[in-house]
């Protein structure tokens, strides 16, 4: 944990790069958004993937969509063909309780 509080996917969605400061701030200051991932206690490539989806497949959604056009529901939805593929290709990755619920 590392002094980090858990965090949810659906937390780390709402993440607001903007820090609520909005539209105008938005589109006039940020250029884009960058995530880290640190390896420091990673020994696989498997791991890495684990750690890095769908958490970088979140981080995107946050910085290009406007936190009022977001829906973690939506998300969810869009995003499960692409989890699936993923797995298909045997891709080792972190699933969300919430895809479990999709129809």
């Amino acid at each position: 944990n590392w002094g980090m509080p858990v965090r949810t996917f659906e937390t780390v969605y709402q993440f607001d790069p903007g820090w609520g400061k909005g539209e105008d701030f938005e589109k006039n200051n940020l250029f884009g958004v960058a995530g880290t991932l640190w390896s420091e206690s990673i020994n696989s490539p498997e791991r890495i993937f684990y750690q890095a989806y769908p958490r970088s497949l979140i981080l995107a959604e946050a910085g290009w969509s406007a936190q009022k056009n977001r829906s973690w529901k939506g998300f969810l939805k869009r995003s499960r063909p692409l989890m699936l593929d993923l797995q298909h290709r045997g891709i080792t990755f972190s699933m969300p309780t919430e895809y479990i619920d999709l129809q």
